[in-house]
């Protein structure tokens, strides 16, 4: 059996909502997605992600790109990418060339790359000082070029939600719990159905801000 990509992203759970504009409240949050805070607040940060993707209106996105705040600028570059805001284009390719933030300029390539939009812009971020920078722009660069509309399918993944309570439950040790999520060929998949009966290689995207 081909083993199953998957990314946090397409992880399919129900959301649980909070209360506030979603751009506000991720500025609010008490561990900002540092490396030192890896073990600490991940799921509010996970939860505000969420927020921010499904509810966050078009302008506030676009305001929070000139954030003083580079978290703030880079999940708003990301869900302006999955929201498919081709409006925010030219702003996205100018954090590319000037942002000084790694994190902020990755987000805005990854964003470009949904969009499909700027592929000069693309183009600069492999010649970028910070080596994470070309690193995300070479595996993107295929969707670019892709006729799939890979934003739908993140807004599709992330409209499903997560819960609170579902944070967590993979624990080190013990059976996998079983989950839902969509493999690349856009076809349901549950874990159960393979658990147990054949090898399996699962791959979740780590990075976390």
């Amino acid at each position: 059996m081909n083993p199953f990509l998957f990314t946090l992203w397409f992880l399919l759970f129900p959301v649980l909502g909070q209360g506030g504009e979603p751009i506000a409240n991720y500025k609010k949050l008490a561990f900002p997605p540092m490396s030192e805070n890896f073990e600490k607040g991940w799921q509010d940060r996970v939860l505000a992600d969420y927020e921010v993707i499904n509810n966050a209106d078009l302008k506030s996105l676009r305001v929070a790109l000139a954030d003083g705040s580079p978290f703030v600028r880079a999940i708003a570059a990301y869900a302006l990418g999955v929201r498919g805001d081709t409006g925010s284009a030219e702003a996205l390719a100018g954090l590319i060339k000037g942002d000084k933030e790694p994190i902020v300029r990755i987000r805005a390539v990854e964003a470009l790359a949904l969009l499909k939009s700027k592929p000069e812009a693309l183009e600069g971020a492999l010649k970028d000082r910070d080596p994470g920078v070309p690193f995300v722009a070479k595996l993107v660069a295929g969707q670019v070029k892709s006729n799939k509309d890979y934003s739908a399918q993140i807004r599709h993944a992330y409209a499903t939600g997560i819960k609170r309570e579902d944070l967590g439950r993979a624990i080190v040790g013990k059976p996998a719990p079983d989950f839902s999520a969509l493999t690349l060929e856009d076809k349901p998949f549950h874990l159960s159905s393979v658990l147990g009966k054949k090898p399996i290689a699962i791959y979740f995207a780590a990075f976390d801000g």
